[in-house]
């Protein structure tokens, strides 16, 4: 009797098992076409964002962004058209937005109704001015210098004792006062975040004593764009931080030439990826052991020096810099005039978003959806 109602059940198992089955195989397919559907959507997506990065390159002049857009749809194989391309913000604020649609044929849900089901990516970008970050080095040049200067001239962004301007030599405090604190930030670039006027939320008195913090930067001799100037001449620790910029800069990177592509038709340079200090974000080159081109930095601009410390120096903007260095038997004594050549360029980097301003030296485009 035991045995009959075990062969019983087997049979009760089996009849389930068939009826269950196409159930079965409708959730497995269902699976599949939802996994297929999520891939296809997954590489949309990145067609998107790298369209609307290469778009944004050449923004604010809109006809030259759709052709980037539409050149590097056909690099991903989209069908332009299947892409909507729309630019916005004016001159102030350019942004791309790209728009991608495509059908996606199913092959089980075709049982349940569903042939096809389009699949969806937006990106947009836009293109800012470098408003700020971390690895700044504290050199800094005045504005008047900046609009007197042609693009890949040379500068001089630290005075020796004859050029210095009541106890100023062209060095202001970012990561804090001292000639430790100062020679650490010229090796390495600042550890902290300054800002400059254009950068959100870069407002004098929103920083200092207040939690939550409302400014973007977090240097403790500046409040807001305003910093501390540093005052001395400082000939040793200067004199060893270029060294060690320079001595410890990748052969391949280490001439202007090598770290720039030549200047396209409106003289606007091209940081090679190779040589980029800031190509994983900023501060990449604060350790002895990271590789990075630290020949080329990010200096302050700055509205002008006044009397001493007492005085802050407001950042305007920020400009790139190639760093030539200092002449050779130079650096010791009272003279010491640090020099580099101004580099007008577009650059990658995980730095602020400032308001994009057509002067500006250093330009870079970012995803914002």
């Amino acid at each position: 009797m035991a045995r009959f109602f075990r062969n019983g059940e087997r049979g009760q198992a089996l009849v389930l098992g068939l009826l269950l089955l196409p159930f079965l195989v409708g959730m497995t397919g269902m699976a599949i076409d939802i996994g297929s559907y999520a891939s296809e959507r997954r590489t949309l997506q990145n067609a998107a964002d790298s369209i609307a990065i290469a778009a944004a390159q050449d923004l604010p002049d809109s006809a030259a962004a759709t052709a980037a857009a539409n050149t590097y749809a056909g690099h991903n194989g989209i069908d332009l058209t299947s892409m909507t391309v729309t630019i916005s913000g004016g001159t102030t604020a350019p942004k791309v937005t790209v728009q991608l649609t495509d059908p996606h044929n199913f092959a089980f849900m075709k049982i349940f109704g569903v042939d096809s089901k389009n699949v969806g990516a937006r990106a947009a970008a836009v293109k800012a001015s470098f408003g700020g970050g971390a690895g700044i080095v504290p050199w800094s040049v005045t504005q008047a210098t900046v609009d007197a200067s042609a693009n890949g001239s040379l500068v001089t962004m630290k005075y020796d004792a004859t050029g210095g301007n009541t106890g100023n030599f062209g060095a202001i405090r970012i990561d804090g006062p001292g000639a430790s604190t100062y020679n650490t930030s010229v090796r390495f670039g600042s550890t902290s975040v300054a800002c400059a006027i254009s950068a959100p939320n870069c407002v004098a008195g929103a920083c200092p004593g207040t939690y939550p913090s409302t400014c973007s930067e977090t240097a403790p001799e500046c409040d807001g764009p305003d910093c501390t100037p540093q005052t001395g001449n400082l000939i040793g620790p200067t004199r060893t931080g270029v060294d060690f910029r320079i001595n410890n800069t990748m052969a391949s990177c280490d001439t202007f030439n090598e770290a720039f592509g030549p200047a396209d038709a409106n003289g606007i340079y091209q940081l090679n990826s190779g040589c980029n200090p800031w190509i994983d974000g900023p501060g990449k080159c604060q350790t002895t052991t990271s590789i990075c081109s630290r020949r080329v930095i990010i200096i302050p601009v700055v509205d002008s020096f006044g009397n001493g410390a007492s005085d802050p120096a407001t950042i305007q903007r920020f400009a790139l810099v190639f760093l030539e260095g200092y002449d050779a038997g130079k650096c010791q004594g009272n003279d010491c005039e640090i020099k580099g050549r101004f580099v007008k360029a577009e650059i990658t980097t995980g730095a602020l978003a400032g308001a994009y301003d057509p002067t500006a030296q250093i330009h870079f485009a970012r995803l914002s959806e």
